[in-house]
């Protein structure tokens, strides 16, 4: 049994700008690069998609970790989350306030999270405040199977 794995990345100097205009509404990220992955009858990276999809033999528990350098607006909270199938994983995010302009500062949430066929992963970010922009230096959001064949 191989092991099921996924890597999805940016890394950018210039950081890529992402607006989040309405506080509370999380936008998607829209500019990941394919890492290393496979095999994709367990994990597809999707990253014109931005997204894992997991793949016919790849249901099972996975270890997921996401980890950004960012920078932002002063006195903005923003958070970052992995979703599975539209739907927000709490236990799979986090959360730095940017201090003074200009502040850059790094942030990773990590966690399980149980997978079935099909399932789709992606990250998404938010802030507490209305048309707020977050530049994103590195970002990575990372997959590895624990268990698999539930």
């Amino acid at each position: 049994m191989s092991d099921a794995y996924g890597e999805l990345t940016t890394h950018s100097d210039p950081p890529i700008t992402l607006n989040l205009p309405v506080a509370g509404t999380f936008v998607k990220w829209p500019n990941f690069n394919a890492g290393l992955g496979g095999p994709t009858d367990l994990i597809q990276i999707d990253a014109p998609n931005d997204q894992f999809v997991v793949g016919a033999n790849g249901a099972g528990i996975y270890r997921s970790i996401l980890t950004a350098s960012f920078s932002g607006d002063p006195n903005t909270l923003v958070h970052g989350s992995v979703f599975l199938n539209g739907v927000r994983q709490t236990k799979l995010e986090f959360c730095r306030e940017m201090g003074g302009a200009g502040d850059t500062g790094s942030a990773a949430g990590n966690g399980f999270v149980i997978l079935a066929v099909g399932d789709i992963l992606d990250v998404r970010f938010v802030a507490d405040v209305n048309n707020k922009d977050v530049d994103i230096w590195h970002l990575g959001f990372t997959l590895h199977a624990v268990l698999r064949d539930l």
